[in-house]
Order: C-alpha cells, then sequence, then structure tokens
C-alpha cells in the first residue's frame, strides 16, 4: 500500500472540532443500545430460523428456494448490521464479544471476516478512494473505478455490463478474494501484526463452517437433486450480491465523489475529515427505514467521520452534519438511494472514455 500523508490537520479544523463536541454531547453514550439488540436477533432469527425450517423440510419445494433467498438476505443484513459494527470494536468493551459477532455474522454470507476487517479497517477507512492505497477501488480486471485505473477498450461497456458483474462479486469473494487476500505477498502490509497462524486457523475454519451450512447439510438431508442445490446457493448468492453492491457501491462511487492523488511528496490535498465527506454519499440517510435494513451503511458520512460510534446512533449524527457543513460551506453529498445508482452509473459511464489520468 502506498503511504500518505494528509495535508491538514483534522484535529486543528473549527468544523471537525464543533461538529465533534456537538455530536458527543448529543449522544447517550457511544455503545449499543435495546434497537441495536432487538433489530440483531430479529436478523439472526429469521437467518437461521428459516435455515432450519427448510432442514427440517417444513419449508418445501419452490418455497425451499424462496427460503434460502431469505437466509441469504437476512445474513447479508446481520453482516452490515452486527458484523461491520463489531468489526470496528464498537458493540462491546470485551473484545471476544466483538470477536465473536464478528464471526458468526458472517457465516451465511461467506467472506472470511478477519481479512474483511483487515482491509476494511487498514485500508479503506484511512484513504477512501485513493489509488493504491484503498484496496476497494484496486484489482477490478472488467470495472474502472476511479479515473487513475487503466483505461481498457471493454470499459465502454462498463455501464451496460456492471449489473451482471455486481451479481458475482460476493461469490467471487468467497471462493477466490479471500485466498488471494490471505496469501498474495501484495497484501502482507495489511497482515502485519497478525500471526499467519492464527489467519490460516480461521480461514480455514470459517470457510468448513460457511460451505458445511450452506452446501454441505443440505446435500445430506434434503430431498433435493445436488444441481438444485448448487444452483440455488449460486443463485441465492447472485441475489444478495446485487442488492449488497446497489446499497453499497454508490456510497463512494458517485458521479460527484472525489478521487484524490496524493502529490510527488505523498500528500492528499486536503484533511482527513475533509477527505472522507467529499468521497462519501449518503442515501435516504434521514430515513429510519434505510438505517435498519443497511446497518447504518446509507450514512455513510457519519460512519467514516466517526468510525468508533455504533450505526444504532447514526440518527443523531445525520442532521449535526448537515448543519455543520452548510454553516461552513462545505460539500455533503446526500441523495435518494434511486439517485445515488444513477449516479454510479453516470460515473461508469465517463470512465468509461479515455481521460488525462488514465494513460
Amino acid at each position: 500500500m502506498q503511504r500518505i500523508k494528509f495535508s491538514d490537520s483534522s484535529a486543528t479544523d473549527p468544523f471537525y472540532r464543533g461538529l465533534r463536541e456537538r455530536a458527543y454531547a448529543a449522544l447517550d453514550g457511544v455503545g449499543t443500545d435495546m434497537y441495536f439488540w432487538l433489530k440483531a436477533l430479529f436478523f439472526f432469527v429469521t437467518c437461521w430460523g428459516t435455515y432450519a425450517l427448510i432442514l427440517l423440510g417444513v419449508i418445501r419445494g419452490w418455497g425451499a428456494f424462496g427460503g434460502a433467498i431469505v437466509v441469504a438476505l437476512s445474513g447479508l443484513l446481520v453482516g452490515f448490521s452486527v458484523g461491520h459494527d463489531a468489526s470496528h470494536r464498537v458493540i462491546s468493551r470485551r473484545d471476544w464479544v466483538n470477536k465473536t459477532l464478528h464471526f458468526i455474522s458472517f457465516l451465511s454470507v461467506g467472506v472470511d471476516p478477519m481479512l474483511w476487517g483487515l482491509r476494511h479497517i487498514r485500508s479503506h477507512h484511512l484513504y477512501p478512494n485513493v489509488h493504491g492505497s484503498d484496496i476497494d477501488i484496486d484489482k477490478n480486471p472488467l470495472l474502472r473505478l476511479s479515473p487513475d485505473h487503466p483505461w481498457k477498450p471493454i470499459h465502454r461497456y462498463q455501464h451496460f455490463y456492471a449489473p451482471f458483474a455486481y451479481c458475482l462479486a460476493l461469490l467471487h469473494s468467497v471462493c477466490w478474494g479471500d485466498w488471494v487476500y490471505l496469501v498474495s505477498r501484495e497484501y502482507r502490509w495489511m497482515r502485519e501484526g497478525v500471526s499467519p497462524q492464527s489467519l490460516w486457523m480461521s480461514f480455514l475454519l470459517f470457510k468448513f463452517l460457511h460451505i458445511g451450512l450452506m452446501l454441505g447439510l443440505p446435500l445430506v438431508v434434503l430431498p433435493y437433486s445436488s444441481f438444485a442445490i448448487v444452483a440455488t446457493y449460486v443463485t441465492a448468492g447472485c441475489f444478495t450480491s446485487l442488492v449488497f453492491i446497489v446499497m453499497l457501491v454508490g456510497t463512494h462511487f458517485f458521479d460527484e465523489a472525489s478521487f484524490p492523488a496524493p502529490s510527488s511528496d505523498a500528500r492528499l490535498p486536503s484533511s482527513w475529515v475533509r477527505h472522507n465527506l467529499a468521497t462519501s454519499c449518503d442515501w435516504n440517510p434521514t430515513s429510519a427505514f434505510a438505517r435498519f435494513i443497511s446497518g447504518g451503511a446509507n450514512c455513510h458520512a457519519a460512519h467514516h467521520l466517526f468510525p468508533k460510534i455504533c450505526h444504532a446512533h447514526y440518527g443523531k449524527l445525520v442532521s449535526l452534519i448537515s448543519e455543520e457543513t452548510e454553516r461552513y460551506s462545505i460539500p455533503y453529498h446526500a441523495m435518494s438511494i434511486e439517485d445515488m445508482v444513477r449516479s454510479h452509473f453516470r460515473l461508469l459511464k465517463r470512465l468509461g472514455v479515455p481521460d488525462e489520468r488514465s494513460e
């Protein structure tokens, strides 16, 4: 990863100082609350309760197929609402609680939680939208998501084929992406400080449990053909992947987003806080339902500015961010989810044409 610095200090920024003071004054603590735990319980029960009903034969035939979609989708929402906060260690003061919830929250999805957490915390949250430093925008052979990515002729059509690629995003991570992050020398910096034994043990145990629960047990217990069960697993994975992408991809990759490039002395042009505002987009941030289903991912600016605060508090933070950015005339990107998706595809279309940064 490219080691870079921000040009200005966020600590001395009057906007950020004022926002932090107002935010912490408005919060009743920075931990979880009853709302968080009830929502977590709801998604857990929906996911694994439906899974049990399928295995017990209570839900059969096409109902079992629909149930598999429910398992995958509610499992994704467990990851959004519980796994994400657990990766930031904000659910509990006891680290073993955060680690346990982090591990089990990703089981139905299949993405290795330890590896995902490492790249999320050590890369994406430090330098969002910075080519060479934010893993989330690197190593994509099909899509050009940044003006700093090399242009290829196929990118002229990426706004047409992107939805098909997005359907395969999660399955790619489960089957191949995690392996690359585990063994590639290119990502040794990401794994620093974590013993290889811990990484391998976590990886093998997690993949064994995921495959065993999502494919192994159904193949042994259910009275359906192997083809039907595998096809259901793939279909549910594709549908869940598309939902995942719709809720998240436009939060950084939208037409108005900034993609700052470091200067020759490895410095970004602004402070950390203003960088995060310039690279983040909120969708339906005042909607309680949107926050409920997305685990606060719709309040993306709040999450990046306050990563150590549980998403249950984002409703209070959104209005403060809006007020303070308006007060200091700082751009704050917020729109409906429909407009965010449209903005994302405008970006894809624009980046499908070569420009000076692609050469």
